[in-house]
């Protein structure tokens, strides 16, 4: 004889089986279209790039320096690390600083939660508000000018919250173990930080600073408050203003000249393929243990 409550589970238990499977595939589906719709766009955007850059670059851009209509792009490019460097400067010892004091903090955990909440609110601001504190703080207020200086303190800043933030998840990676083993034995904060959390946490804080690099590389709004343009190289950090790249393609792109918007697609070029090279690198770097 049938047990017809049996039955009943098994069917209900069959149809619940069923319209998972039905959930699970129209889940690999929709990720799969949503897959190949970003490829799409990213392919599009370097297709495209691509084809406007790579037939107008020429020696003469990488060797003359240019007024983002006529001349070469030498002076952007160097303009750019420059600027970069400096943001690395004033991003990097206060990022990892700062990362390790919320690791090795050991006082309430008032102070941390409010580190990290201000590193997310920074990371958060627009780039435009930046360049505009940047002005009216740095190059007005203390009277630095459109200059290296400004410009590498605005990147810097934008900088800071990714560098610090990176180097305190890899951090926290660090075996807890050999952290208490180290106290154990008598080391000190200092000691701990040289010689346990830098070492080991070493791949990932390196992974931070060139993913920082590659955004920091790509921005424009608050260089053009900062920084403003030089048909050459800075003559000194203050009062003397920078070339970079983004701002070649800003300002070439609108102009009439044709030669003006060779110089745009070669610098986007130039920035896609920095930016990729920066971002692949560190993504190796993050996943390369030490």
């Amino acid at each position: 004889m049938i047990n017809l409550r049996d039955h009943h589970e098994k069917e209900i238990k069959w149809k619940n089986s069923t319209l998972r499977n039905v959930k699970n595939q129209g889940a690999k589906i929709a990720g799969f279209f949503a897959l190949l719709f970003m490829l799409a766009v990213l392919v599009s955007i370097f297709g495209y790039i691509l084809h406007g850059g790579a037939s107008h670059i020429t020696l003469r851009m990488f060797t003359t320096y240019g007024n983002t209509t006529t001349g070469g792009l030498l002076n952007a490019i160097i303009g750019t690390w420059l600027l970069v460097g400096m943001g690395l400067l004033f991003s990097v010892p206060s990022g990892v600083l700062g990362a390790l004091y919320n690791v090795q903090s050991t006082s309430s955990t008032r102070i941390r939660s409010v580190t990290r909440l201000f590193t997310d609110i920074l990371t958060s601001v627009p780039s435009i508000v930046i360049g505009l504190f940047g002005y009216l703080v740095l190059v007005i207020r203390f009277d630095m000018g459109f200059s290296l200086l400004a410009g590498g303190i605005a990147l810097g800043i934008m900088m800071l919250p990714y560098v610090m933030r990176i180097s305190e998840i890899s951090m926290k990676n660090v075996p807890q173990e050999q952290v208490n083993n180290a106290y154990a034995l008598g080391a000190d904060r200092i000691q701990v930080a040289s010689r346990i959390y830098l070492p080991q946490a070493r791949a990932g804080i390196i992974s931070g600073i060139l993913l920082a690099i590659g955004i920091a590389a790509g921005e424009t709004a608050q260089l053009l408050y900062t920084a403003g343009w030089n048909n050459a190289l800075p003559s000194g950090f203050m009062k003397s203003q920078v070339a970079y790249l983004t701002y070649v393609v800003w300002y070439g792109i609108n102009q009439p000249s044709s030669y003006a918007h060779e110089l745009a697609f070669a610098s986007a070029l130039i920035l896609i393929i920095m930016v990729t090279v920066l971002i692949s690198i560190s993504k190796f770097v993050g996943r390369k243990r030490v």
